[in-house]
């Protein structure tokens, strides 16, 4: 009767610690957040300028965000793809981490440097860490709060004419348990990831989420096909009115704010 007891509650125990279900939520073009457990991180949430082509934060999510409301509250980290106008807004960041003291941002210099310009910005310089990667540099690697961090600067679309902008993507491992990876606006051609092949090699990540033309190009598939070592991807930076050519790939994207995904999962609605 004793070993019986024992048994059921170790059964009990190893149930309750893997009934979570780890999750993305779809909050505006590239905007998404990761919840493992107890941990939660956002990825590109504040930006003002759709360019009246993609999708903004509704202003129920941006609220809920900036008050600290479920499910968008208790942000651990808060990661920038690059500093362009439908990705980053330093003043709403200086004030969200102004209001949220244990919230980390990692973010590419430039977009540091235009927090850094903003009135009442060096009390929340010590949240940040500046990400400086040149074009071809090594990975570079953090460790904080439960989140293993890797970055890899790969360079913008529209390369080389955007050469100089700092786009960084982003392997986060929370908990030990999900690897995510958001590659912000990464130019599918391969030559840039090949130089990081045993990078991508040393890890599985469950989900990528890479921008929608990584589908609609032969290139973009060859590379989350055999160089990214990735489970399963969603796009994202889809456009309002969603490209046929995109519709007709199959495959799965984000376009609804609030839509979340199961990690590995199917979307699905709240």
């Amino acid at each position: 009767m004793k070993n019986t007891l024992i048994i059921i509650l170790l059964f009990s125990f190893n149930s309750n610690a893997h009934n979570h279900q780890a999750q993305a939520t779809y909050l505006g073009n590239e905007g998404i957040m990761i919840v493992e457990g107890g941990y939660k991180i956002l990825f590109d949430p504040f930006f003002h300028n759709g360019y009246n082509n993609y999708q903004l934060v509704p202003d129920d999510i941006r609220h809920a965000i900036f008050n600290n409301k479920p499910p968008y509250d208790a942000i651990d980290a808060i990661f920038i793809s690059h500093a362009h106008g439908d990705h980053f807004a330093a003043d709403d960041m200086l004030k969200f981490l102004d209001t949220h003291p244990n919230t980390k941002l990692i973010a590419p210099n430039q977009a540091i440097m235009r927090l850094k310009v903003l009135k009442g910005s060096g009390k929340i310089m010590n949240q940040t860490t500046a990400i400086k990667l040149n074009y071809g540099d090594k990975e570079q690697t953090i460790n904080f709060d439960g989140l293993h961090i890797e970055v890899v600067r790969i360079p913008h679309a529209g390369w080389p004419g955007r050469a100089q902008v700092e786009n960084l993507v982003f392997r986060v491992t929370l908990n030990n348990t999900v690897t995510v990876m958001h590659m912000g606006d990464a130019d599918p051609n391969e030559s840039h990831f090949t130089p990081h092949k045993k990078h991508w090699k040393n890890k599985r990540t469950t989900t990528a989420f890479p921008p929608y033309w990584f589908f609609t190009s032969e290139d973009g598939q060859i590379i989350l096909d055999e160089h990214l070592n990735v489970e399963s991807s969603v796009g994202i930076h889809v456009p309002i009115k969603i490209p046929a050519s995109l519709e007709m790939t199959g495959k799965k994207y984000f376009s609804k704010p609030s839509e979340t995904i199961n990690l590995v999962g199917s979307l699905k609605e709240n």
